[in-house]
């Protein structure tokens, strides 16, 4: 996978108001610090790249994003939840790339487990070579 989808993805998170302004600089790929404050959000991708036409390959990226906040309240990590909606809701420019485009596929439920609350949500990422 490019690099440059990775970094698009996260150039629009810390890019969303909603999100840097809940977690600050919280926003972490594959794994947060083991003291890191609380909220915050890790997110892992997952990708798979099939032939298009002819030259053009399409890149399709899974993106999990697991929200962690503590137990001041659950209703709280909604607003993670609707700064990633605010963030994908439109194109993401990229270089190499037409749009990518990210659709939520799954919406998470918090759960509260060990004094604290998490939810996951999943997102789909496409775009094409140009």
């Amino acid at each position: 996978m490019s690099k440059a989808i990775l970094d698009a993805i996260k150039g629009r998170l810390y890019a969303t108001t909603a999100l840097t302004t809940e977690l600050t600089s919280r926003i972490y790929y594959n794994s947060a610090p083991a003291d890191a404050r609380l909220p915050l959000l890790v997110y892992t991708a997952t990708v798979r790249t099939t032939p298009f036409f002819g030259s053009i390959t399409r890149h399709e990226v899974e993106i999990e994003f697991a929200t962690q906040y503590d137990n001041r309240g659950g209703t709280d990590i909604y607003i993670v939840s609707d700064g990633l909606a605010t963030a994908f809701s439109t194109p993401i420019a990229v270089t190499g790339f037409d749009a990518l485009r990210g659709v939520r596929i799954e919406r998470g439920v918090p759960s509260f487990a060990d004094d604290g609350w998490t939810m996951v949500e999943r997102w789909r990422f496409i775009a094409h070579d140009t």
